[in-house]
């Protein structure tokens, strides 16, 4: 049916032409025989006749896309089935169009995205000049058919036609914007130096932009200096190269000195200057902006506004970004993008969906953008239906197939905790893209499912998919055991990318995360760059790792280097003080060197300073600290508190905890779960009661954390039937039967089992513990469980002995070969013991160590 309504459409306008009043010659009266060249003149004559009357007849049309045909070709045509029309009477000879006729038609059919019949027409050409070439070229980039440009050149250059300036910048185009033809671009390159159009504006112009899409900066900036006369779309090219890739104090730099040298700036100059400012983030500048923009009278360009309105959102000024949109004459779906996605920026929640209403009812036009910007703000539970909302729209709208709405949904389903909703939109995608795949793994590694990441991992090595340094960054964080984190290592080694900073950064923390800070140390020397987060994670490693002196000489190297020192830094320098020789070694030179560097007002520097000075044995100084305090916040009152709980007498904390309350400051889950460890060890059920009324109170009773506070407070004061009272209970009853069935089935089989652990030895540490039990199938499940803590604690140990080994030089290593026993040391195990939370020092009697024991947290433990 859509064809035959155009065939009509075109005999209508075929038959309103066929309308004019077209002056014929007289007839002639049929001779047998006459002369053949009197008979060819009278045909002369009589064609003249009619080419005349068309020409007046067309000069006179109503429609003004007709009547300036013979003056300006199809060039005017805004109507396909017009110039169809004209097209018609061009086919059947009625007129006779020349060359520039012809180009305007080519030009026409490529407006209309009709490039099969603009080529079909160039092919009919029996004369072709220089605008042929380019209007059939830049009809193939219109389209989109960027291989079939390429293709076009190749055949320019074949027979013999030199292409212009016009045509080259349109080939290069082509290259840049199909995103898989570099090759190409940099062959035309080659072409464009050996004819000599570098110096073109056209093509230098061109040339730099394809250079700053791909990151070649020192390459664009050879290319500008080419320039001979560099025009205002060249000198923006030039600044959205530099704005592409980050070189932001840069495009400012062009924009002053082209206010110097007095060249207008147009529109898309602006929105580019625009745009810079607000990655900067400088309000003030972007004022400074808004004023010569006002002065050149480019405040109604829909463009610059919409840039002023992205600006204003990122320097955290919705007000002004909706002064801008309010005053906007025209909008286009940018301008509505722009102020929704500011609106998200400020976390302005309701404003942000109150413009998509309105959007959806004024533009009526939402694009995959407005989706995508929106489904951010809904990745929480309290958000999460309007989340479910807009992705039943998705599903309306037909952008279900849109990769990148699919990916926000997963984010948003990830960043909601609905995992399982994430997975089963992951598996339904119709196409995944690298985004997809790493957002699906980071999904499991918050999920705390870091098999599951690694499953995905190899699911992508396996079929061969594109991965880059966020893939690998996310599976080192997914790495469960050494094992796992050494592969990867091996696959970031093998795909060419462990000289990227963040993987670099990554792998130093995993390997100071398993205590082989060896590892760690020579993953940051080979690293090309290295910057604080680098530092950071190495001194931070050294510090749960109790090495103090390491993490000192860590940080000098970082001020020789000359890398910034920030507040995390500090945190991480202090968590290494742990006895009253590191306090007096490196804590108070630490200390001094905060008052120093002005981190001492820092929240985060002032609750490490409480802790450090608690743990290394001086509760009077982190006191001393903490009162002097002009601003206490939950931060510092939570690590006053702690520190009391842990190493001072438990009534000090309590009346820390009515102390917070008397003035004010909010609780929050760390605060319950110190003040309910602190109750259960002075076994003073009354205080307990009524801190249990107030985390009911204040919403605090689903916490995980302090759910299990609670019930150990409950079972330390001997009241067993509260624990079970507050136990979570199962969704359903079936479920629950099953559990209860599978439950006691096992405790019968324990009556028979004779674990490893002896009975009398498992009922004299419970006993010794405070606990009685005459069952022994609850006896020999205590034991079972220990077996098992056993056996995977030695596990671990013999790892990090396999570890230790194969960093010994090679000669001793040849050494030892003969005795093939591998020795587990204290070393090994206080590594292992530490990733379940245990610490250990060694005893008295060890000489490189005056410290006893376990530490005081663990020992209270």
């Amino acid at each position: 049916m859509p064809g035959l309504i155009q065939l009509s459409e075109l005999a209508r306008h075929c038959r309103k032409l066929s309308t004019l009043s077209v002056v014929h010659a007289s007839p002639t009266a049929y001779l047998p025989v006459v002369n053949r060249q009197n008979q060819f003149k009278t045909c002369l004559r009589e064609k003249e006749s009619l080419s005349c009357g068309i020409y007046w007849s067309l000069k006179d049309h109503p429609n003004p896309q007709v009547s300036c045909f013979f003056q300006k070709g199809f060039s005017e045509i805004t109507e396909g089935i017009v110039g169809k029309a004209l097209h018609a009477f061009c086919v059947t000879g009625v007129i006779q169009p020349d060359t520039f006729h012809t180009n305007t038609l080519i030009k026409m059919y490529s407006k209309f995205d009709s490039i099969k019949y603009a080529q079909n027409v160039f092919d009919k050409m029996l004369d072709r000049n220089e605008a042929s070439w380019n209007n059939m070229m830049s009809g193939f980039v219109r389209v989109g058919w960027y291989h079939e440009a390429l293709q076009f050149f190749r055949h320019m250059c074949e027979h013999g036609v030199r292409p212009s300036s016009y045509a080259v910048a349109s080939v290069v185009t082509a290259c840049d914007r199909s995103g898989c033809m570099i090759e190409g671009a940099l062959q035309i390159h080659g072409y464009v130096v050996k004819c000599g159009l570098m110096s073109d504006v056209f093509v230098g112009t061109c040339l730099l932009h394809f250079y700053g899409t791909y990151g070649q900066v020192s390459e664009v900036n050879k290319l500008f200096g080419d320039i001979d006369e560099p025009n205002i779309v060249s000198w923006t090219s030039l600044m959205v190269g530099y704005a592409d890739n980050g070189y932001i104090k840069e495009v400012i730099d062009i924009y002053q000195h082209l206010r110097r040298i007095g060249l207008y700036c147009n529109q898309n100059t602006m929105a580019t200057v625009i745009r810079t400012c607000g990655v900067l983030g400088d309000k003030t500048l972007g004022y400074q902006i808004l004023g010569d923009v006002i002065k050149s009278g480019l405040e109604t360009s829909v463009s610059v506004a919409n840039s002023l309105v992205s600006m204003f959102g990122n320097c955290v000024s919705a007000e002004e970004a909706g002064c801008v949109f309010d005053n906007m004459k025209e909008r286009d779906t940018i301008s509505w993008n722009s102020i929704i996605a500011a609106s998200v920026h400020n976390g302005h929640f309701e404003e942000s969906l109150g413009h998509f209403f309105w959007m959806r009812h004024t533009h009526k036009e939402t694009n995959y953008i407005t989706i995508s910007t929106l489904l951010p703000l809904c990745g929480s539970a309290q958000n999460l239906r309007w989340g479910r909302g807009l992705h039943g729209l998705v599903v309306k709208s037909g952008l279900e197939s849109n990769v990148c709405v699919c990916n926000s949904l997963l984010s948003m389903y990830s960043q909601a905790g609905e995992s399982g909703d994430a997975e089963f939109l992951f598996h339904t995608m119709p196409e995944r893209d690298l985004i997809s795949w790493n957002s699906m793994m980071a999904s499991h590694v918050e999920d705390g499912k870091c098999p599951r990441a690694i499953e995905l991992l190899i699911e992508m090595l396996q079929t061969r998919k594109g991965m880059n340094y966020v893939t690998f960054t996310t599976a080192l964080s997914a790495c469960y055991n050494l094992e796992k984190l050494r592969i990867v290592h091996a696959f970031v080694i093998l795909f060419g990318l462990h000289h990227n900073l963040v993987i670099g950064n990554a792998l130093v923390t995993m390997y100071g995360k398993f205590g082989l800070m060896g590892e760690a140390q020579r993953v940051c020397k080979i690293m090309p760059m290295r910057d604080e987060v680098t530092w950071n994670a190495l001194i931070g490693g050294h510090a749960d790792n109790r090495e103090p002196n390491a993490a000192i000489e860590a940080f000098n190297l970082l001020r020789k280097e000359g890398v910034p020192v920030n507040y995390i830094t500090i945190v991480n320098l202090l968590s290494a003080c742990l006895s009253p020789n590191d306090l007096l070694e490196h804590g108070m030179p630490i200390h001094g060197h905060i008052v120093v560097a002005g981190f001492e007002l820092d929240t985060y520097v002032q609750s490490s300073l409480i802790t450090m000075y608690a743990q290394c044995g001086d509760l009077n100084s982190s006191n001393y600290i903490f009162y002097v305090l002009a601003n206490k916040n939950s931060s510092t009152w939570n690590a006053i508190l702690s520190a009391n709980a842990h190493y001072g007498p438990g009534e000090e904390a309590l009346k820390l905890i009515a102390k917070m309350r008397n003035d004010g400051v909010q609780l929050d889950q760390f605060s319950f779960s110190v003040a309910l460890s602190i109750i259960g060890n002075l076994t003073v059920l009354d205080e307990g009661q009524q801190l249990h009324s107030l985390i009911i109170k204040l919403g605090f009773e689903s916490n995980d954390f302090v759910l299990n506070a609670i019930m150990d407070m409950y079972g330390k004061c001997g009241e067993i039937d509260d624990v079970f009272r507050i136990l979570p209970q199962p969704r359903n009853s079936e479920g629950r039967a099953d559990d209860d069935a599978a439950l006691s089935d096992f405790l019968a089989s324990l009556m028979d089992y004779t674990p490893t652990i002896p009975d009398e030895l498992v009922e004299h540490y419970l006993a010794k513990s405070g606990f009685q039990c005459p069952d022994v199938r609850l006896t020999r499940l205590v034991a079972v469980a220990t077996q098992k803590f056993v056996a995977e604690v030695a596990g671990d140990a013999l790892q990090h002995c396999k570890a230790r080994q194969a960093t010994i030089p090679k000669d001793k290593r040849d050494k030892q070969q003969k005795d093939k026993r591998l020795v587990l040391t204290m070393e090994d195990l206080s590594k292992s013991l530490r990733e379940y939370g245990v610490n250990l020092r060694h005893q008295e009697y060890f000489a490189d160590s005056p410290s006893t024991g376990m530490d005081p947290a663990t020992r209270d433990e």
